[in-house]
């Protein structure tokens, strides 16, 4: 049997592999409700009241391990005030599986939010009303009625902010552009934005002097201008978070010292009655073992995972995207040319996971979520990500892998993130907070196998995989325009990026905010050879952002070892550079003459690919065009030993066969 059709097969089979109800007839099940207790014996009469207790309860069970055991949560609302915690002590095994799951028919959310109540009119005029909230913290996001709320903002590109080495200088002298002058009560808490290309940057105010020098914090301001333009923290996007910004239905400003929430309802909206989530905690689930002792075998079943923040931008070292949810923190970053740079943080997880082997996650919901929804870090392996639904998340639905040393290289096979198995999701409306994410990403991983995703409505790229530039990987290649080999390091073995697959994914409505991104994004060396190298393999790209430049399948810095066969490319027509407008105070003064007119990208494309790429019977705009405009005096002649055979330029559905279109997505 051919190799590559074995997980699509499974997955016509996982209801035998994964029944809706895990309550076999030998099994252990305990049972949670609302209005249940922790004192009572955890049967489906007498349930316990929390998830935390019955999971103490399995701790202590000795059959364990030997016997499947069934956590049966009961329909209702479960408001956490901290973290679910899981450790090996928690763990099942290969034949019994530790479940936490919905019982039959049940609808069950696990939320991390305060619900807020007791509104009451604070300005008639303006229709704000107002409810005092028991966080003493800043939440990042607000939701009324289950919609994403808009934390009070300026409009976009406010003019007379010139950029200065601290930050912007106001001064008004001409013109028809709105007057927003940085007159703010608690100017500490205002944030400023940058959104250019690939990048998006969050930096807070310190303070503001004589009226009109806004001087940023740092780190974040100092490490922001790391980068050079137009990667750096110079075109101001738009102002976010004070009270004075309070004007347009469906904002929201929380004080923090009042402990006051503040809200212009959109139309139709009764705040005497609507349900207002305030999301205060950073995680909702936490599962953590070492490189001894992973967790494994626990499966997550049919459980609504909703309303968590992550306060991590609120404070000094702000959110300086390097690129897909990776960020600058602390200080000793040095200057460089390339926008990159070799030591990044990373975007945590509302639900986490790290060192874990097994885990399962079937039939869930994540939604309102402020980092990334489901985060498998370090050490993940044979871990089953199917038929899940993502829906409004701030940052990446999936992400699996890291970029750290730990990652790439790991010293022992435990610390390896390997065989996960991310299968009929459906990704919807990420990046709701932070442009640069891709719906799925995947760090340094083997094996890893994405197939029959549903994702659209994503800022930036679809799918996204790999790091380094090519300056991670053996032999000193440089993927980026300016780099100098071993500029990162010296790299003499290869790294864990090998043998992935991405099949049969349906990619829409991508690069809807950012552009020089695509619906499939691959970075640096795949393998270190086609045998172990990347297979990408009948999946459908469709309906990007018309102005959007991009690569639809891009390869870009130093990406080699990948095979493209069978993908489809429709209605992503030619998209232009975009650095914004001209005529402001912070405008790119010579680039931004180019926005909207300078075209960029192609269906196949990167910046500076490696090579040893195959292009085979895919269905694209431009059949045999590779786009890629980037130099590095080090690589003179790469990209090398590119294969394109057989690709059919197409304008329509109909062009393409039916088989390749109705085997793309969730199955």
């Amino acid at each position: 049997m051919n190799k590559k059709l074995i997980p699509t097969l499974l997955l016509l089979f996982l209801p035998a592999f994964f029944p809706s109800c895990s309550c076999g007839p030998s099994d252990i099940n305990y049972w949670v409700a609302t209005n249940g207790s922790d004192s009572a014996t955890g049967t489906e009469s007498d349930p316990f009241l929390t998830i935390e207790h019955a999971r103490d309860v399995l701790r202590t069970n000795s059959d364990r391990g030997s016997i499947t055991i069934n956590v049966n949560i009961k329909e209702g609302n479960y408001r956490l005030t901290s973290p679910i915690t899981f450790t090996s002590a928690d763990s099942g095994t290969a034949r019994a599986h530790v479940v936490y799951q919905a019982a039959p028919g049940a609808v069950v959310y696990i939320l991390g939010a305060e619900r807020v109540t007791n509104w009451t009119v604070h300005d008639a005029g303006l229709n704000i009303w107002k409810a005092q909230v028991t966080t003493n913290t800043m939440p990042r996001q607000l939701y009324v009625n289950g919609t994403r709320a808009t934390r009070a903002r300026t409009p976009d590109y406010p003019n007379y902010y010139t950029p200065t080495s601290t930050g912007y200088s106001y001064l008004y002298i001409l013109g028809t552009d709105p007057q927003i002058p940085p007159t703010w009560n608690h100017p500490e808490l205002v944030e400023a934005i940058t959104a250019t290309q690939w990048k998006m940057m969050r930096c807070p105010v310190e303070r503001v002097d004589g009226g009109a020098n806004v001087i940023m914090q740092d780190p974040c301001w100092t490490n922001a201008n790391v980068f050079p333009t137009p990667w750096n923290f110079h075109l101001l996007s738009w102002l976010e978070n004070a009270y004075e910004f309070l004007d347009e239905k469906g904002e929201w400003y929380l004080d923090p010292y009042s402990q006051t929430l503040y809200y212009i309802p959109l139309d139709g909206q009764d705040m005497l009655t609507a349900d207002v989530e305030l999301p205060v905690l950073e995680k909702l689930v936490d599962v953590t073992g070492d490189s001894n002792t992973p967790v494994s075998y626990i499966d997550f079943k049919s459980l609504d995972f909703e309303y968590a923040t992550w306060l991590g931008p609120n404070t000094s070292n702000g959110y300086v995207a390097d690129q897909s949810s990776f960020y600058l923190t602390g200080t000793g970053h040095s200057a460089n040319i390339i926008g990159h740079d070799p030591n990044d943080a990373e975007t945590p997880g509302n639900v986490s996971l790290s060192y874990v082997q097994h885990i399962t996650f079937l039939n869930n919901t994540f939604a309102h979520l402020g980092g990334i929804a489901l985060n498998f870090g370090t050490g993940s392996q044979n871990n089953e990500i199917v038929n899940n639904t993502f829906n409004d998340i701030s940052s990446s639905a999936i992400k699996v892998g890291g970029i750290n040393s730990d990652d790439s290289r790991p010293t022992t096979s435990s610390q390896l993130t390997s065989e996960n198995h991310i299968a009929n999701n459906l990704i919807q409306y990420v990046g709701q907070d932070y442009y640069d994410v891709a719906g799925i990403y995947l760090g340094f991983t083997t094996q890893s196998l994405v197939e029959h995703n549903e994702i659209d409505h994503v800022p930036w790229s679809g799918i996204a995989i790999g790091w380094g530039w090519g300056l991670l990987d053996p032999g000193g290649f440089v993927g980026v325009p300016g780099g100098t080999p071993n500029m990162w390091g010296i790299f003499n073995t290869p790294s864990a990026s090998q043998g992935n697959q991405i099949l049969n994914n349906k990619i829409q409505y991508f690069l809807e905010k950012l552009w020089d991104g695509g619906a499939i994004y691959s970075l640096g060396a795949q393998g270190t050879s086609f045998s172990n190298g990347q297979l990408l393999e009948g999946n459908v790209a469709m309906n990007k952002r018309a102005g959007a430049g991009g690569n639809t399948f891009y390869t870009d810095a130093g990406s080699r070892f990948n095979t493209f066969i069978n993908n489809v490319s429709l209605n992503n027509p030619l998209g232009y550079v975009d650095f914004g407008p001209c005529l402001k105070a912070s405008s790119f003064e010579t680039l931004c003459l180019l926005t909207g007119i300078v075209p960029y990208g192609a269906d196949m494309g990167g910046c500076v690919p490696r090579g040893d790429e195959v292009f085979e019977n895919n269905y694209l705009r431009d059949n045999l065009t590779f786009y890629d405009i980037c130099t590095n005096t080090y690589n003179p002649n790469a990209p090398t030993n590119m294969v394109f055979t057989d690709n059919y330029r197409v304008s329509s559905e109909s062009d393409v066969p039916s088989s390749i279109l109705s085997n793309a997505g969730r199955q």
